[in-house]
């Protein structure tokens, strides 16, 4: 069962989110939350790629399809299973996000990580920015410039 149904259960108790295997939006929502816990220190172990919709992990996917029952059936502390992970920041980050701003500021992230290595200042944001447009070019790049101004301010972007 590893972290991932107690994390799921965190997601349940303290945001209100009742994952749904059968809800596409649940099951995108899910994959952003769990790259996000990984870039606040929560890593659950999986490795991700970068698709349309953001960062995605195949085996994230696989586990929460095997996983449906257990999820259902879980009454345990999960408390102990979020060793690492900023819970107040991962909450603050989250909070009345929905899925297609997740799915933004996955993509961003992701970029950020790959980035942030080889770049600094000015030419990490723009190149951060205009690679993230590239990624979601169906989406206007003002809410890409609005969640990337987000990221920032609750300091997982330091540019």
């Amino acid at each position: 069962m590893g972290k991932l149904v107690p994390f799921m259960k965190f997601l349940e108790r303290e945001v209100g989110f009742g994952f749904d295997i059968e809800k596409f939006e649940h099951r995108l929502m899910l994959q952003k939350y769990v790259f996000i816990s990984k870039i606040l220190g929560h890593n659950l172990g999986y490795s991700y790629s970068i698709y349309l919709r953001g960062p995605y992990s195949p085996a994230l996917a696989d586990d929460y399809y095997k996983l449906a029952d257990a999820y259902s059936s879980y009454d345990e502390d999960y408390t102990k299973e979020l060793l690492g992970l900023n819970t107040e920041k991962f909450l603050k980050v989250i909070a009345g996000k929905d899925g297609k701003w997740l799915e933004i500021a996955a993509t961003i992230l992701s970029v950020y990580e790959s980035y942030r290595i080889k770049y600094r200042g000015a030419e990490l944001i723009e190149r951060v920015i205009s690679t993230s447009c590239d990624i979601k070019s169906a989406t206007e790049a003002e809410k890409i410039y609005y969640v990337f101004d987000e990221l920032k301010r609750v300091e997982l972007i330091d540019a």
